[in-house]
């Protein structure tokens, strides 16, 4: 098996695997109106591209993504197979990624290649952004994330974290481009803080907030401040009489639970609850008392993982929960959140997922055949991804019958055949 060492190998390993998995993707149809609308955008962008260079909003409302879906767009037209397809593509590079993540910070490509394997197969987020055109946006940013991280690591850990190297020199031109495909969170600085504070020993004790992290800092505050007064602009958070400030930050401190249940337990109010299996009824019923024991779980594996866990174990800890806190911010009830934001943080699930499931397998060592059934769990989350994945699929194309769908999709179509349209 020595092998499956190779990246190129263990790449393509991983592309095969998502096409093979997520083929039936590229047969859906166009549900999503924000599908269509992003498609509208493409085709009047296909007419005067020269608009993204002509103001300075340009550059702070995410130009390489709308170049992306323009390449695509002229690739594909209205065909919705050829972007999904690009999303699959984008999902495997981001699997390798892991891998590589995984295995440096490890040195135990055993215990990276499953993680990088569970991550391909949705364990965690269950693949809900494959299933749209408009998932290319956190796809895209995913990989230049995980590579401004990997490049970062490499050059701190292997090269001293010179400024000049090439690792940190590609690294910072992976970082501005994750501007220019999104604001880039904060999220990214917090985790290679996270990493140098854990990795302090293997850092050869080098200061934790140094030049290569604070030009990060200060670059993206540039680009926030710049992005806020340019940029397009999300609607800010309204309070209502009802929720304030103080009940805004609990509802937000909740919601970091509710979002580590749903990496472990993906039940909350939804039509697909409420039209599923009796059992999956059943366990929706009992929601509260399995979300509490969860939670428990996760807050005892939390402290005991930071504790007595190895360096990468408690990185990938923090990098969970990290990932998670730019969306926990909401003003609404928090019945109902979107598992699409927990495809960054299921990076540290599915490391970790791994690192048990292989200590344990260690440990039953002597034993033939009880030494795989740690693997089980891991198996079981698998099993539980697809499920969902799949019922999320067919939610999706029994949304692309409506008529009102329907009827957006003929007027896209006309709108792009149409010979005058394109003058």
């Amino acid at each position: 098996m020595k092998y499956v060492r190779h990246p190129l190998t263990v790449l393509l390993l991983l592309q095969a695997l998502v096409f093979v998995v997520y083929e039936r993707v590229l047969t859906s149809p166009i549900w999503n109106p924000g599908d269509i609308e992003i498609l509208h955008d493409a085709f009047v962008l296909a007419g005067d591209p020269g608009v993204l260079a002509r103001h300075i909003g340009g550059l702070f409302s995410q130009p390489l993504l709308q170049v992306g879906f323009l390449v695509e767009f002229h690739l594909f037209g209205a065909d919705p197979a050829g972007y999904l397809a690009v999303n699959l593509l984008l999902h495997g590079l981001n699997a390798f990624v892991v891998y590589l993540l995984a295995n440096m910070l490890f040195f135990r490509w055993r215990l990276a290649l499953p993680a990088a394997l569970l991550f391909a197969l949705s364990v965690g987020h269950y693949g809900k952004i494959l299933l749209t055109i408009s998932g290319a946006e956190p796809l895209l940013i995913g990989l230049l994330y995980l590579s401004v991280l990997f490049c970062l690591i490499r050059n701190d850990l292997h090269h001293g974290g010179r400024l000049g190297g090439p690792w940190y020199l590609l690294g910072l031109v992976l970082f501005l481009l994750a501007g220019l495909a999104g604001n880039a969170s904060f999220a990214l600085v917090g985790c290679l803080l996270a990493y140098k504070f854990f990795f302090f020993q293997e850092r050869g004790r080098r200061g934790i907030l140094s030049a290569d992290l604070l030009i990060l800092v200060v670059l993206q505050v540039v680009f926030s401040v710049a992005q806020s007064h340019w940029g397009w602009r999300e609607k800010p958070i309204e309070f209502s009489p009802d929720v304030g400030a103080i009940s805004f930050t609990w509802m937000s401190f909740k919601n970091i639970f509710r979002y580590l249940n749903l990496l472990v337990f993906p039940m909350q109010r939804s039509s697909l609850v409420q039209s599923g299996h009796p059992l999956m009824q059943f366990f929706y019923e009992w929601r509260v008392p399995i979300r509490v024991m969860v939670s428990l779980g996760i807050v005892s594996f939390g402290f005991f993982g930071v504790v007595f866990g190895n360096r990468p174990v408690r990185f990938f800890i923090a990098w969970t929960l990290i990932t998670i806190l730019p969306f926990t911010g909401t003003a609404s009830s928090g019945e109902w959140l979107n598992i699409g934001n927990l495809y960054l943080a299921s990076v540290g699930f599915c490391v970790i997922l791994a690192g048990l499931a292989v200590g344990a397998c260690n440990l039953l060592g002597d034993h033939r055949w009880r030494r795989l059934a740690p693997w089980l769990v891991p198996a079981a989350f698998v099993v539980m991804a697809q499920v969902v994945n799949m019922r999320l699929d067919g939610q999706n194309r029994d949304a692309a019958k409506r008529p009102e769908v329907i009827q957006l999709r003929q007027d896209l179509e006309r709108t792009i055949l149409t010979p005058r349209a394109w003058r």
